[in-house]
């Protein structure tokens, strides 16, 4: 009698073929044992999960029905079955056997994983973000779940109680490389207001007695692990919490000045010293607290050598300026309680100054609009980051590219083997670091104006252990002496603020390579309406961009309650120094409409590929659901007049030389 299942080392060895790669040797293999064994589940299922690598869908397809078939019971095969119906575009069918798996085992969570993953790709985000959370309650541990919350939390808001959802927002904020905080901070927001005490803290704060309470608030507060660690890692865009924290950090300011030296401060001092420093002390000050700071500060200096200097005088003044601004820092020889904020303010500026000692320049810039955007950049390196979202792993040119939707026949391009790519105006890093971490075997070349933005970029790319970017400081306009062409050029906000857009489009041409890509970034004039308001306002006023008088403008925008300007509170650059300045106060800026882009691309020569926004690309199809409308322009110029904030994030989109 034959036996309905090969020798289990036979299976393993097509496994280890597989696992290596090596698909073709293990489908020969595999098929060979199929002969032997037409109807064995392990084979048939291992030969149509080979095919599914080398893309042969309909036959892998046929292998998974056969195993389904021998056995109604094997929901491996059910779950590849549903992959495969996903890869053919077959949702309902995969939905189907998804759902078939759990029904087998309710605790396949990867089967819930790729049913969120469905519900996403059709916009009924409120019901993938629920097949996410069914999948990280399951498997706590599950990166790719994790990626894929992240994911969603982006373009939807989260707005009812659940008791699981806030143990994953402070998994997404601990880990430093799945998702920018700020692109989920409503959301994080949200999750406190609901599922935390956070609002009966907050409301003890606005009590007429709230001095009497502030123990108790900063003890509700030191509870709240989620809001702390919120604190630590982006601005909160959010004016409620501002005003608290401005209130907050007054009381915590006159009890240390009284030499009130509570430790139940300690806690919350680090995350509002984080969060200060993140937001570049953009919150208001009265003459009072700079007047109480000015003393501590003396207090701290004339104390230095006798160690009578308490952890929470040094927290409290780092929580109206960074340490490396005061001279006795250097001295400092930190508590463990300190630790964490002297590396943050101190040790991390120390670095990027010696980073700028060795970072290799083009040339001296010469022209007077990128002379005075790079002093601007100088004084305010914009943004500073902590986290970031990356990629689970890099992949080859095309794969990524296959991924965008754009209108190129990829059979027909031929890229480099070893990828160069540049960033063209990469400021701290978070565009470099993310396109290193995408790309398999992909050299960055990063370029920017400003030293300070260089070396912020360098020790994040260190930070993040990413080895294949180089840093140039340089004006975009003297890109040709660095003698080199490029596979692929980003450059994403950066031609609206210079002099003549066109003039650098034109560079950024020259510098590509044939069968090469550019993505490039613009101001849309529709959806920056208000700002550019807002800027007329700041223009006609004269008021000149100071520290002081961006805080004031910024402050009487809160104030004043204009309805024309409220959009403006929602934008995450409102909520810090080189925020306000990059979105309000810049010293150059163009914005553009759909039809000056393609009189741009016409004049250069280049060739409309596509727009980059999946979720801008979503919106546009529910109007127009032709295949070709995407590569539309005369259709994105419609659609925009009527959603004229659509392109709030910019004009990005894909071009090749024609």
């Amino acid at each position: 009698m034959i036996e309905k299942e090969p020798d289990k080392k036979i299976i393993e060895k097509i496994i280890f073929l597989f696992n290596k790669k090596k698909y073709l040797e293990a489908l020969d293999l595999s098929d060979k044992i199929t002969n032997e064994y037409p109807n064995s589940i392990l084979i048939n299922n291992i030969t149509g999960v080979i095919h599914t690598e080398l893309k042969n869908y309909t036959l892998a397809k046929n292998l998974f029905n056969k195993v389904v078939n021998l056995n109604p019971k094997y929901n491996d095969g059910f779950y590849n079955l549903a992959n495969i119906y996903n890869k053919l575009g077959e949702e309902d069918n995969a939905i189907k056997n998804y759902e078939k798996v759990i029904e087998l085992d309710k605790s396949y969570y990867k089967a819930y994983n790729n049913l969120g993953n469905i519900f996403r790709k059709r916009n009924l985000n409120k019901k993938a973000l629920e097949y996410y959370i069914l999948t990280l309650n399951i498997n706590p541990n599950y990166i790719r779940g994790y990626y894929n919350l992240a994911g969603v939390l982006q373009h939807y808001i989260f707005d009812e109680k659940n008791k699981y959802i806030n143990k994953f927002f402070l998994y997404l904020l601990e880990k430093k490389i799945i998702v920018r905080p700020n692109a989920i901070a409503t959301n994080v927001i949200n999750g406190l207001f609901l599922n935390t005490n956070l609002k009966d803290n907050f409301s003890l704060v606005e009590n007429n007695i709230y001095p009497k309470n502030l123990n108790k608030i900063i003890e509700g507060l030191n509870d709240n692990k989620l809001l702390l660690q919120f604190m630590k890692v982006c601005p909160i865009p959010n004016y409620y919490f501002e005003k608290n924290f401005i209130k907050i950090r007054n009381e915590i300011l006159n009890q240390i000045y009284n030499l009130n030296f509570e430790k139940i401060y300690l806690k919350f001092l680090v995350a509002l010293s984080s969060q200060c420093f993140l937001n570049e002390y953009v919150y208001t000050e009265t003459d009072e607290e700079i007047f109480k700071v000015n003393k501590i500060n003396e207090r701290i200096r004339s104390n230095f050598n006798t160690n009578e200097i308490n952890d929470l005088e040094i927290l409290i003044l780092s929580c109206y300026a960074p340490l490396y601004s005061f001279d006795w820092c250097k001295k400092l020889n930190p508590s463990n309680e300190l630790e964490e904020i002297f590396i943050l303010q101190y040790k991390n500026h120390i670095k990027e100054k010696k980073h700028i000692q060795k970072i290799r320049t083009v040339k001296e810039i010469n022209d007077s609009i990128s002379i005075k955007v790079k002093n601007q950049y100088e004084e305010n390196p914009y943004p500073r980051w902590t986290n970031l979202g990356l990629s689970i792993e890099p992949r080859n040119i095309k794969e990524v590219i296959e991924e965008i939707n754009l209108d190129i026949d990829l059979k027909k391009i031929n890229f480099s083997k070893n990828v160069e790519i540049l960033i063209a105006g990469c400021g701290t890093g978070q565009h470099a670091i993310t396109t290193a971490s995408k790309y398999k075997n992909a050299e960055i070349f990063a370029l920017d104006l400003s030293f300070n933005s260089l070396a912020y970029a360098k020790r994040k790319a260190e930070e993040l252990n990413c080895k294949n970017i180089n840093f140039i400081q340089g004006d975009l306009l003297d890109l040709r002496k660095l003698n080199k062409k490029f596979d692929i050029i980003e450059s994403v906000g950066v031609l609206h603020h210079m002099a003549d857009p066109l003039l650098g489009l034109e560079t950024l041409t020259d510098c590509l390579n044939e069968d090469s890509l550019m993505l490039i970034g613009l101001y849309s004039e529709q959806a920056r309406k208000n700002i550019a308001n807002i800027r007329q306002v700041i223009n006609n006023l004269k008021i000149k961009t100071t520290k002081k008088n961006i805080i004031n403008f910024r402050k009487n925008i809160f104030e004043n309650n204009n309805p024309k300007w409220e959009s403006i509170k929602y934008s995450p650059d409102f909520y810090s120094t080189s925020g306000v300045r990059d979105l309000l106060f810049h010293v150059q800026e163009h914005r553009f409409t759909i039809q000056k882009i393609r009189e741009y691309i016409k004049k250069l020569k280049l060739f409309f590929l596509g727009f980059e926004d999946t979720n801008v690309i979503a919106n546009f199809k529910k109007s127009y659901n032709e295949p070709t409308d995407l590569y539309n322009l005369n259709k994105w110029e419609s659609f925009e007049k009527n959603n004229s904030r659509i392109f709030s994030g910019m004009y990005q989109f894909w071009c090749k030389k024609n």
